[in-house]
């Protein structure tokens, strides 16, 4: 499994938080299940969460097996103004949080991912994220074996 360092608005990690959130949408993505560590930027600006990325799906796809609800191919036109892809969210696990001002001072050659990046395994970032971030218990586990129309582009 891959692992990279998503980014995300307080808005959207809130979304995960509360579980409401059940896909993530982005232009691109791997179709391969990815393990993310979550940057929630200003301003949290910390490295907090992680989230398990399941099965990818087309959006362009949906809009064909979708195409019996309008409202559901609204919704699609308009996330493929700007995204591709939607990856299931099988897992999302709360952690502890590491601050930005931390990360830099332990990590001098730590960048802030714009939207994502990759962690090799064998880097000092994910060496540093396995040995500091904690997880606190609460995990929020997604079905994706009941999904209707009204699950489509919604977040």
């Amino acid at each position: 499994m891959r692992i990279k360092l998503l980014s995300f608005k307080p808005s959207v990690y809130n979304k995960l938080l509360s579980g409401i959130k059940i896909y993530e949408h982005r232009k691109v993505f791997p179709d391969e299940p990815i393990k993310a560590y979550l940057y929630v930027s200003y301003p949290v600006c910390a490295i907090t969460g992680i989230i398990y990325l399941g099965k990818r799906h087309s959006i362009k796809e949906w809009k064909t097996v979708y195409s019996y609800d309008e409202a559901a191919v609204k919704r699609i036109d308009n996330y493929l103004l700007t995204q591709n892809y939607a990856m299931e969210i099988v897992k999302f696990e709360e952690t502890s949080s590491i601050p930005l001002t931390i990360l830099r001072t332990d990590l001098k050659k730590f960048v802030v991912p714009q939207m994502y990046y990759y962690i090799d395994e064998d880097s000092e970032l994910l060496k540093y994220l396995q040995d500091n971030i904690k997880t606190t218990g609460k995990t929020i586990t997604h079905k994706f074996d009941n999904i209707t129309s009204d699950d489509i582009c919604v977040n």
